[in-house]
C-alpha cells in the first residue's frame, strides 16, 4: 500500500490523497480491533459496525462504534487486558474521527 502511494501520479488531488491516506488509516485500526475483539468481548457490536461500513454506511457505522467507545474502558481485567482496551479504545476514536472527516468518501459504495 505505501508503494503505492509513493507513486501516486502527481496530477492527483489533495483530496484524493487524502482520501487514500484515510481509507489506509482505516484498514489499519480495522485489522486491530479484529484482533483483540474477541478478547474484549466487543465481536458482535464491532462486527456489525463494520457491516455498516462495509455496506457505505457511514452514520450506521458511527453509532455503531460510538456504542462501542467506552465498551472496552469499562471491562475488568489484569493489565494486558487493560492495556488491549487501551488500544482498541484508541482505534475506535481514530476510525470515528476518519469517518466523520471522510464521510462522504466512505458512504454510500466508495469501498466497492
Amino acid at each position: 500500500m505505501y508503494d503505492r502511494l509513493s507513486v501516486f501520479p502527481a496530477a492527483a488531488e489533495p483530496l484524493q490523497r487524502a482520501q487514500l491516506l484515510a481509507a489506509l488509516s482505516v484498514g489499519v485500526e480495522i485489522i486491530r480491533l479484529r484482533r483483540t475483539a474477541h478478547r474484549l468481548r466487543l465481536g458482535t457490536d464491532l462486527y456489525a459496525a463494520l457491516a455498516a461500513l462495509a455496506r457505505g454506511d457511514v452514520a450506521g457505522a458511527t453509532a455503531g462504534l460510538s456504542g462501542l467507545d467506552h465498551a472496552p474502558m469499562s471491562l475488568p481485567g489484569a493489565e494486558a487486558e487493560a492495556a488491549l482496551a487501551i488500544r482498541a479504545h484508541a482505534s475506535i476514536l481514530a476510525i470515528s474521527e476518519v469517518l466523520s472527516e471522510h464521510g462522504a468518501y466512505f458512504d454510500a459504495g466508495a469501498l466497492r
